[in-house]
């Protein structure tokens, strides 16, 4: 951790990434309730999250225009953007412009997918291959961390101040975002076109066919699939387990969801170290199989052992997103890195929506715990698939050559 904080850099980018998730994640939870409070209407603020997921399912799209311009340009034209679209909020009086909220959350989303895509394609010009598990973890930290305050940030301004000032100050984390940036001296040379000619189709399915092609990288793609169908489950499950299981109100799922960011805090910094040992593979795995057996428990009517449970299952799935996360960023080649993101972004987004959906048609057709079993089954084979790949036994994280072509 000593290194990462010694590339300036790479400091610079930490600062500004923060705030920038410090005001996403305050705004995303707020907007809902914003809507809420316009509206009346719990399904119309529910639209929302669906508005902002839609976006962030474009990321195949998105991924393109990162292998196509300049990154940091790119990076920082996209936040300035949102920023300046952010401020058409403060024109949202009524009902009659819950709209302007949803366009809003649908660019948001599309934003996020351009950022991600082109911060991952950056991380090789601000550290070292070695330094990247141990960076991504700490992403994964800093993101746990920040769902323990953002909640009370974005409540708060919401409900002393209104959507407007909330909607200000998230402009304004993205204005630090764009000054971070501007200070960051790097390279950033203009990606490599790939031949004109071909269709546009080709172009956004290339990381998609890198991941089909790559075996370490679609064996880990599977699994990580399964774990987010499985995860999905309990948007629905988790109110479940609270009220049915433990006899508390459904408002008690906010403490479960806590005692997971803390662990996850905890995994997001302790992956790297096991990375480094295990390679991605066998820490993903590792992980998905603590989360299983967690999982088994989730079922049993009791307080302590649910948040037990609670605890153990976001301690094994941060090391399950830092290892997947490293291996995608080590094992592709910088001109293909978008889209390959974006590709996995999909695929993660996707199958939680998927998990969401079914966990909503079973809830009210089978007992919970049954839901709770049949998501430890899902995660159970996840980690037995990668625990016995071959691939998956590497342990070197070596940097996919320029121009690696897709296939191993």
């Amino acid at each position: 951790m000593r290194e990462l904080f010694r590339l300036r850099n790479l400091r610079i980018c930490i600062l500004g990434n923060t705030v920038t998730m410090i005001g996403d994640n305050a705004f995303w939870l707020a907007a809902s309730i914003w809507v809420k409070e316009l509206t009346g209407s719990t399904a119309r603020a529910g639209v929302v999250i669906l508005c902002l997921t839609v976006g962030t399912m474009l990321s195949p799209l998105t991924g393109v225009l990162v292998d196509r311009f300049r990154r940091k340009r790119l990076l920082m034209v996209t936040e300035a953007v949102t920023a300046l679209l952010m401020l058409t909020l403060v024109t949202v009086d009524g009902p009659g412009q819950v709209w302007l909220i949803y366009l809003m959350m649908f660019l948001y989303g599309c934003s996020a997918a351009i950022t991600s895509g082109a911060f991952a394609a950056l991380r090789e010009q601000l550290m070292p291959a070695e330094l990247v598990s141990t960076a991504i973890g700490l992403s994964q930290a800093l993101n746990q961390g920040a769902r323990l305050i953002t909640p009370g940030i974005g409540l708060g301004v919401l409900a002393g101040w209104g959507g407007h000032v909330l909607a200000i100050v998230d402009a304004a984390t993205f204005g630090v975002s764009v000054l971070c940036w501007s200070l960051v001296r790097i390279e950033d040379p203009k990606p490599v076109r790939e031949a004109q000619r071909e269709r546009w189709t080709r172009h956004v399915g290339a990381g998609f066919r890198y991941l089909l092609t790559t075996a370490l990288l679609r064996q880990l793609s599977f699994a990580l699939a399964l774990a987010f169908f499985a995860m999905g489950f309990y948007e629905t499950l988790g109110i479940a387990v609270v009220t049915v299981g433990l006899g508390k109100p459904a408002t008690w799922v906010g403490t479960l969801v806590t005692v997971m960011s803390l662990t996850g805090l905890g995994g997001g910094l302790l992956a790297p170290a096991i990375i480094k040992r295990a390679g991605p593979g066998r820490t993903a795995a590792a992980g998905l199989a603590l989360c299983a057996v967690a999982g088994v428990f989730v079922a049993v009517p009791n307080t302590a052992v649910v948040l037990a449970a609670a605890a153990v299952v976001g301690l094994g799935l941060a090391p399950v997103v830092v290892s997947s996360m490293t291996a995608f960023q080590l094992y592709t080649a910088n001109e293909l890195l978008g889209r390959v993101t974006g590709a996995a972004n999909f695929v993660m987004t996707g199958m939680q929506g998927i998990g969401i959906f079914v966990g909503v048609m079973l809830i009210d057709v089978l007992p919970y715990r049954y839901l709770v079993y049949l998501s430890v089954a899902v995660l159970a084979v996840g980690a037995l698939y990668l625990a016995t790949r071959p691939e998956q036994r590497r342990r070197p994280l070596v940097p996919a050559p320029a121009g690696m072509s897709g296939t191993q």
